[in-house]
């Protein structure tokens, strides 16, 4: 009789699926399969906690299956319907994960796969050139340094919640911190502004905000300066809107070498707000607006200076998602960030190095990166994986229990 340790099992499979996301580009179908293969597994040894995981988190799975409904409308609808079936698994593989290993477990693992794909980034020679502004930036094994960016910035993340951890040896402390350097190190390499400026904006943020819940503040007097952030956050927003639209923005934008239209991102929007009109209850389905043959994915190809057929997306969340979902899905974007945002405030627990601190991060990314990048609900991607465990991490306080591995050989 062969015993099977659970614990070493678990991590295996964690890791083989963790780097299935993370080089999918690279190795395609190959790792696209290990993942499913991977998160099938998870969801067979889980099974008894599968289905009332689920039901607890059914909001999470409401684009994924609208996407799935969106099939019937959409010009190309088996390939929407493959996207979209592909989406829902990659959020229930990251669902039964998040829910059922620990998260000490998890943030090592995540870590080691960041560490080996952020290296191989570094010294790679795989560089993009932007043909609107003719700069040139690392991509590594990514197809893009937009994808690449948005890895580094995790990588910081998972690097900065093991070094802070309280239960890892001074060892694995180090090696967060190594990590943390590393994906620096990419990050500026990659030449991504927007990525830079908000990873330091989300330390910045989450530093404040431990501070701001372990002061004692009455009840009234939080409730009032809640308020007061949030209409704070958003004259901010309104500012850097008002001030994204004068020539100032334009001329500083300028000196530091970079697009005042955010390479090209303006008439992009103008071209998805246009579609918008066009189709608003439903959308075009989802992924329908990028295929080839489709005038308006061949027009900003065609301006982006890229190959027809070239992966592509608006480069903003609430762009992207009304376009192929409609307002219907837009809708469910906006409650789905909202349920967020009333976790996150009713959360006691947030601090560097714990899971909720994790997802802190990890949803102030997703939610900066919303205005610029649409970097969700993308299937077999570690940015949608990394969201649907950060919500995961916030609602559930303990990890479920697996059924006994009764396996002989």
């Amino acid at each position: 009789m062969l015993k099977i340790n659970k614990q070493i099992l678990e991590s295996v499979v964690l890791f083989v699926c963790l780097m299935g996301l993370l080089f999918n580009t690279l190795f395609g179908a190959i790792a696209a399969l290990s993942f499913l293969i991977c998160g099938m597994l998870f969801c067979i040894l889980f099974e008894n906690k599968l289905f009332d995981l689920l039901i607890k988190n059914r909001l999470l799975l409401a684009i994924p299956l609208l996407a799935i409904v969106s099939c019937a409308w959409s010009d190309i609808p088996l390939l929407t319907l493959r996207g979209a079936i592909q989406l829902l698994l990659t959020t229930v593989f990251a669902m039964i994960i998040a829910a059922v290993v620990r998260f000490d477990s998890f943030i090592k693992i995540a870590g080691i796969c960041f560490f080996i794909t952020m290296f191989l980034c570094l010294i790679s020679d795989r560089y993009a050139l932007n043909g609107i502004t003719g700069e040139r930036s690392l991509i590594g094994i990514f197809d893009s340094k937009n994808f690449l960016s948005m890895n580094a910035a995790f990588s910081v993340f998972v690097g900065c919640a093991i070094y802070s951890n309280k239960s890892f040896r001074q060892k694995v402390k180090i090696f967060g911190l190594t990590l943390v350097i590393l994906s620096f190190l990419v990050l500026l390499k990659a030449h991504s502004l927007g990525s830079i400026v908000t990873t330091l904006l989300v330390f910045m943020v989450t530093l404040f905000y431990i501070f701001y819940q372990k002061i004692y503040i009455p009840k009234l007097v939080r409730s009032n300066l809640n308020w007061l952030i949030v209409l704070s956050f958003l004259t901010l927003v309104f500012g850097l809107i008002v001030i994204g639209n004068s020539s100032t923005f334009d001329n500083v934008m300028y000196d530091l070498g970079k697009d005042p239209t955010l390479t090209g991102r303006t008439f992009i929007w103008s071209r998805g707000i246009e579609s918008i009109v066009e189709n608003p209850i439903l959308g075009l389905g989802y992924q329908s607006a990028f295929y080839v043959g489709n005038p308006l994915a061949e027009e900003i190809w065609e301006f982006a200076h890229v190959p027809s057929g070239a992966g592509f997306n608006f480069h903003n969340m609430y762009i992207d998602i009304t376009v192929e979902m409609g307002l219907l899905g837009g809708f469910i974007l906006i409650l789905l960030l909202s349920k967020f945002i009333r976790l996150l405030a009713n959360n006691k627990k947030l601090e560097f190095g714990s899971k909720e601190g994790f997802a802190f991060m990890v949803f102030l990314y997703m939610f900066l990166q919303t205005f610029l990048e649409a970097g969700w609900l993308s299937q077999f991607t570690i940015s949608h994986f990394l969201t649907c465990a950060a919500w995961v991490y916030l609602k559930q306080t303990t990890e479920l229990k697996s059924i006994k591995l009764r396996w002989n050989v």
